[in-house]
């Protein structure tokens, strides 16, 4: 018979133990995301090298202000004192480094002592580098149609540089842009040719035309032979991407399309190689004519 009248058992106190498990997280906490936390986009761009004395009064010329003006020690402090004191006036911040830091800033370009670090390429618009060709008789440019390996557009440019023309112009889109690479690539021509970049290689196309040049196609389709063509003249050459050649758009505005005869097995250049060969072959012209 159970007494009601015992007094109850003490209760004992309750302890709540948080259990925590070999892997590290209590038990009643909520399990950890194994994601990994996303990481911040960055937006910081890589620094061009833009090496030697002419190419910094270029930039000082068209009022391009860099990040910084590496100068290599005292040397250079005392030859390059005229042109740094006009930097200085610009607003430019100017740094006295090693030569050693100088040849690294540089990249393996030849710098004269002096390299301006900047974040974009300073490019023409067509605008200028219409006015840049009006001062010169039968001006000679290349137009490069959505080349996108770095390797094939600085050796073009270098080839561009070296046949004596007058300007270049790449597309914004599906084309490589100017970087340290392509100016490695080219020799440094990149830094002596005026570039232009612009949205639409077909209207530009269309503009240089409504100025009286005619424009070539350089295309392995074309039946017409580039040793019977006439470069002579305000002209532009235009040369395809390393896989697809010319758009059909860029085709329908060139006057001509002309093919480069060829012995071998193989039944194509590549780009760099085919624009060397016109670009080379209107020099010739030129040459014979002038």
């Amino acid at each position: 018979m159970i007494n009601l009248n015992k007094p109850s058992p003490k209760r004992t106190p309750e302890f709540h133990i948080r259990v925590t498990p070999a892997g590290g997280f209590p038990m009643s906490s909520p399990k950890p995301s194994l994601r990994r936390p996303a990481r911040k986009k960055t937006h910081e761009k890589v620094q061009i090298p833009i090496p030697g004395r002419r190419p910094v009064e270029e930039l000082l010329l068209r009022g391009i202000r860099p990040e910084v003006l590496l100068v290599g020690g005292k040397e250079h402090r005392r030859k390059e004192e005229s042109l740094l004191t006009r930097c200085r006036s610009a607003g430019w911040k100017v740094e006295f480094v090693e030569r050693s830091d100088l040849d690294r800033a540089a990249e393996g370009l030849n710098h004269q002592g002096l390299v301006a670090m900047i974040r974009d390429f300073p490019y023409l618009t067509l605008d200028e580098l219409i006015s840049h060709i009006q001062q010169v008789q039968n001006p000679l440019l290349v137009a490069l149609d959505q080349v996108q390996d770095v390797g094939n557009l600085g050796a073009i440019l270098r080839s561009a540089e070296c046949a004596g023309v007058n300007g270049a112009i790449i597309p914004v889109h599906r084309s490589a842009r100017i970087t340290a690479a392509v100016i490695r690539r080219s020799a440094g021509a990149a830094l002596h040719l005026p570039i232009c970049r612009t949205t639409n290689l077909s209207r530009a196309l269309d503009v240089l035309i409504e100025g009286n040049m005619k424009v070539i196609g350089a295309d392995q389709e074309g039946t017409r032979s580039l040793y019977e063509t006439d470069l002579r003249g305000s002209t532009v050459i235009v040369v395809g991407s390393e896989d697809r050649g010319l758009r059909p758009g860029i085709k329908r505005r060139c006057r001509e399309l002309v093919s480069i005869p060829l012995q071998g097995k193989i039944t194509s250049l590549n780009a760099s190689a085919a624009a060397a060969v016109c670009l080379f072959e209107a020099f010739r012209q030129r040459s014979r004519s002038g």
